[in-house]
């Protein structure tokens, strides 16, 4: 079976820039993957509903962005399933400039927070690493954007994050997602 793949930033980008709807594939992205990490049912309907709450105010999407949102939700939730770690965020490409990804990975935590949030229960416990991890983002959200530093420190630290927050979406799938399975190891920032 061949694997679910994103689509990429640009071609999101462009649908997106195309619709109403002023937002970008980063937060699009997030705020997805905060659905199927906080618990939302997996089928192809579920996520619909509280993701127009969260993207659109519940004033409904644009049918031409049906198909891209689509292959995000059926990207995405492939990933998060897929035992060998192949989950991605959907950011800039690297020649895209480090305060342009630093800003997108901002918004797409951002947008985690906010899908996990609409659909994780308060009845449902979280384990503490998983508390931890939602408190990370919040701090990861609020980061400093602003950077004339484009050093090979930099792009590493940039990169550390974006694995931290790959790992932990990854964990709290495991942990709460609808058919997550048990949890793996609690990634590590250092």
């Amino acid at each position: 079976m061949d694997k679910v793949k994103l689509p990429l930033f640009a071609d999101v980008n462009e649908q997106l820039q195309q619709s109403d709807l002023l937002v970008n594939p980063a937060d699009v992205h997030g705020v997805i993957c905060g659905l199927l990490c906080g618990g939302v049912k997996l089928d192809s309907k579920a996520w619909l509903e509280p993701f127009d709450q969260l993207i659109n105010e519940g004033l409904g999407i644009p049918d031409s962005l049906d198909a891209i949102l689509a292959d995000v939700y059926s990207g995405s939730e492939a990933a998060l399933k897929d035992m060998t770690l192949g989950f991605e965020l959907l950011l800039p490409d690297m020649d895209q400039p480090l305060e342009n990804r630093m800003e997108a990975l901002a918004e797409w935590v951002q947008g985690f927070l906010g899908g996990f949030g609409m659909v994780h229960s308060v009845s449902t416990v979280a384990s503490d690493d998983v508390k931890e991890l939602i408190a990370d983002f919040a701090s990861i959200s609020q980061m400093d954007i602003e950077t004339d530093d484009d050093s090979n420190e930099a792009e590493e630290s940039f990169y550390e994050i974006v694995e931290y927050v790959r790992m932990g979406a990854t964990y709290c799938f495991n942990e709460l997602g609808d058919g997550g399975g048990e949890a793996q190891a609690m990634p590590i920032l250092h």
